[in-house]
């Protein structure tokens, strides 16, 4: 686990098998060239950036990188739970999204996830709330960021430049107001347990951001009695 030129170290194997810790050795280049060679929904960047050795000599690389400039990179993600006193089966519940996944080209699992728009939002709860409005058709309850007011933002890939902000939101109250995205036109909502979210997690068909969203959400729900391991296991 480590940190970058933040200061902070990582941990790392030691030859006997244990664990050590040292400053993180992994530096940022120079970035010398970035060229915009495609934008639609997605701003696709041919970059290359240049790292300088220790011995004076340069490395240059060329890397494909894509983003959402027009969104600042930010893009929020928002867990729909509802407390066991709220819900029919009694049972701890979350919402989530079938929708339509370019990539694969089939169904996928998501939660409410939008992208902010300067102009339009002007904080990453207005997206949020938009976003549980609009896919998961809730509004209302109570709203949390599940990161520290200091952090970045998650990064989305490895070579993406977007940032993911995680939000619980809990006890929304169900309404049929928010127009979809166009190309939304076969998503739809649905209610699981918190056992079977666990399970769609890890069976391949959610994507990361909500995957790692929903399990921020089930750890601070976890801290404040509103689940427990037996709801989950």
């Amino acid at each position: 686990m480590g940190r970058g030129d933040d200061g902070g170290t990582e941990t790392r194997a030691s030859d006997d098998g244990g664990t050590g810790t040292r400053a993180a050795s992994v530096r940022a280049g120079t970035i010398a060239r970035e060229d915009v060679v495609h934008s639609r929904y997605l701003t696709v960047y041919d970059r290359e950036i240049e790292f300088a050795d220790e011995d004076g000599t340069t490395r240059s690389f060329a890397y494909d990188v894509v983003g959402h400039p027009r969104s600042e990179f930010r893009f929020v993600c928002v867990a729909p739970f509802h407390s066991r006193e709220r819900t029919v089966s009694g049972e701890p519940e979350f919402t989530i999204i079938r929708e339509y996944a370019q990539g694969s080209n089939s169904e996928c699992v998501v939660l409410p996830s939008g992208c902010f728009e300067p102009g339009k939002h002007e904080s990453l709860d207005e997206v949020a709330r938009e976003e549980l409005q609009q896919e998961s058709r809730l509004r209302g309850g109570t709203l949390m960021s599940l990161l520290d007011d200091d952090n970045p933002g998650l990064l989305e890939t490895k070579w993406c430049r977007n940032r993911c902000f995680p939000f619980l939101n809990i006890d929304g109250e169900e309404c049929n107001e928010g127009e979809r995205d166009a190309e939304e036109f076969n998503m739809t909502h649905e209610r699981v347990t918190a056992r079977e979210l666990k399970r769609l997690m890890y069976g391949g068909v959610m994507m990361m951001p909500s995957v790692v969203t929903a399990q921020l959400a089930i750890d601070k729900l976890m801290t404040t009695g509103h689940l427990n391991l037996d709801d989950i296991v």
